[in-house]
């Protein structure tokens, strides 16, 4: 599996996703605010940026982008920079996954969180939350309606779950026009 390289994407899942505090100030911005702002700019991570997902509460000021391997994986072909690509990265493109990058507040994440299939659903390498509390992320989302989950699970030490933090929302497409303007 791919190696996530920083846990606290995990801590900015749990706390500003799964249990964000209320702010006090009724005129605090939500994530669809600091979206806009970012889209309006061209500020959006172009690398985790094929859709925008926001929970079903609109007081809550983090949201997420995610992209697919294939769509990289197909627009690297099609321009003819996959093959400048090292053999080993090349490989690992040929491979399925999700780049997600969160953002709390309209301040990105430190990197991406990648997440392979796993049947219906995408998945993170499972990591230790403490040193007896085994943890991965899993991902849903059902491609017609673009609703999805977004859960934290708990594991036994046998890799079974023992129980779920998730949070529900819909995403929606990101504008050709902002992946673009990333890119170059």
């Amino acid at each position: 599996m791919l190696k996530s390289k920083v846990n606290s994407a995990l801590f900015a899942v749990l706390f500003s996703c799964l249990v964000p505090l209320r702010a006090q100030n009724p005129a605090s911005l939500a994530a669809r605010d600091y979206y806009k702002e970012l889209h309006a700019a061209g500020e959006l991570d172009y690398m985790a940026g094929g859709h925008a997902c926001f929970q079903d509460d609109p007081k809550i000021d983090s949201f997420f982008t995610f992209r697919e391997s294939k769509d990289l994986r197909d627009h690297m072909l099609a321009d003819g920079t996959l093959n400048k690509l090292p053999d080993e990265t090349q490989d690992l493109m040929d491979k399925d996954f999700l780049m997600v990058r969160g953002y709390a507040k309209g301040i990105p994440w430190k990197g991406e969180e990648y997440l392979e299939r796993d049947e219906e659903s995408w998945i993170s390498d499972q990591r230790m939350l403490d040193e007896r509390t085994p943890i991965r992320i899993r991902f849903n989302i059902n491609w017609e309606t673009l609703r999805y989950k977004y859960a934290v699970e708990v594991l036994n030490m046998d890799s079974t779950v023992r129980t779920e933090a998730a949070s529900f929302g819909s995403c929606e497409e990101i504008a050709t026009e902002t992946q673009s303007h990333n890119q170059e």
